[in-house]
């Protein structure tokens, strides 16, 4: 297999990193049977750090379909990556919160901690057809997802999603009116009063005359992901990049990722770790378990511009016991809140991507505690890097 990038990738890359051109490469894999079945398997999801995936399957779950060998409904699962032996481990389904019984139950964004997920649930309920509904998980369980308000839906149809590195905006994809072509990427941003603003059109950098679908933004903020049947695809959907560029405050226009990422076939719903080494997407290549597999995409290096750290760690009492807090992270320079966050109550984990060269403040906060507020000084590096953080909390 040609592991070349295409002719835009080198070009963008040699622009970044002056890397020669033959070090830049690509390596596609299946993810094998811990992730993929006989039946369609896609839409992965993946915390920054890539520690948790969610997917959606068809795989049957009642055994006449499964004699038949006949895809069941839309459902939701989960694997986790095994540092220690460096593999994923065998898939979970999500329990009926999640999954509801005879309805689509797909989930469609993860947040970089993981710790909020986006659903699309189509089923017998006007309120639930086309729609995109928000779940978050409260320790070990995933909350009873509600459905977004308006104008992040609408009357017509809206399937997938992405959640801004701040949670504060969501791209997301639809055919309502006023687009460019069948199904467009929209975005609404939610003002400090909690209300979401009117939805925008991305633009025609971005949205074709054809279909568009499988919105990513990546933890940098400024490099979006998507794929599409325009922009001259090889063949069905084909993933593409587009770069914001924030003086002229615009995307720059949509760049295909090339062979041999893009097939004849079908490829979509790509996603990509904070490192910008690997990358997850849904392709009907050749040579798959069924139908849409799901794949692994790793970079020889690191090819997005912009620098960033993953700021994670772990919030406890002084007993060592895991808190569920608030995380208010300010830009001390601008003097500007860059984003609310919490820790897993469970396992007292957090997770925030950050911008390099700036001085952070974090005010944590939970009842029954003393709010503690932490400096950090993220001097600037190029690429991106790794700050782990614990935070103890005293009882007042």
């Amino acid at each position: 297999m040609k592991v070349l990038f295409s002719a835009f990738f080198c070009t963008l890359f040699l622009s970044l990193s002056a890397q020669p051109k033959d070090s830049v490469k690509v390596g596609i894999k299946n993810m094998g049977d811990e992730v993929n079945s006989p039946y369609p398997d896609y839409a992965p999801l993946i915390s920054a750090d890539r520690n948790v995936m969610i997917f959606t399957s068809r795989r049957p779950l009642e055994e006449k379909d499964k004699m038949k060998g006949r895809s069941g409904l839309e459902n939701v699962y989960v694997t986790y990556y095994d540092d220690k032996n460096k593999k994923w481990l065998v898939t979970i389904m999500l329990g009926p919160i999640i999954n509801l019984p005879d309805k689509n139950n797909s989930a469609i964004a993860l947040s970089n901690d993981g710790q909020r997920m986006l659903l699309y649930r189509g089923g017998n309920l006007q309120s639930e057809n086309g729609d995109i509904l928000e779940s978050y998980l409260n320790g070990d369980e995933w909350s009873d997802p509600v459905r977004l308000p308006s104008p992040i839906n609408s009357d017509d149809n809206e399937s997938s999603a992405s959640i801004s590195p701040d949670g504060k905006t969501i791209y997301f994809v639809s055919d309502r009116k006023g687009g460019h072509g069948g199904r467009d990427i929209w975005y609404c941003t939610q003002g400090e009063d909690g209300v979401w603003g009117d939805a925008v059109n991305i633009g025609s950098a971005i949205n074709s005359e054809e279909d568009e679908e499988g919105v990513f933004i990546h933890p940098n903020g400024n490099a979006l992901f998507f794929s599409s049947k325009g922009h001259n695809s090889i063949g069905g959907y084909d993933i593409f990049v587009s770069m914001y560029d924030e003086t002229s405050k615009s995307w720059s226009k949509a760049e295909s990722l090339g062979s041999p990422i893009n097939t004849p076939g079908d490829d979509i719903y790509f996603v990509l770790d904070a490192s910008g080494k690997t990358g997850y997407y849904a392709s009907t290549r050749p040579g798959g378990s069924g139908d849409l597999d799901i794949y692994s995409a790793t970079f020889s290096d690191k090819f997005l511009p912009k620098n960033i750290t993953l700021l994670k760690g772990h919030i406890e009492n002084k007993k060592g016991i895991p808190v569920g807090a608030s995380i208010v992270v300010k830009n001390k320079t601008t003097d500007k809140v860059v984003g609310s966050f919490k820790s897993n109550k469970s396992t007292g984990k957090y997770l925030v991507s950050l911008p390099t060269g700036q001085k952070y403040e974090l005010e944590v906060s939970s009842d029954g505690f003393i709010t503690s507020t932490e400096s950090l000084d993220i001097p600037y590096k190029t690429g991106y890097g790794e700050v782990i953080k614990d935070i103890v909390l005293e009882e007042k």
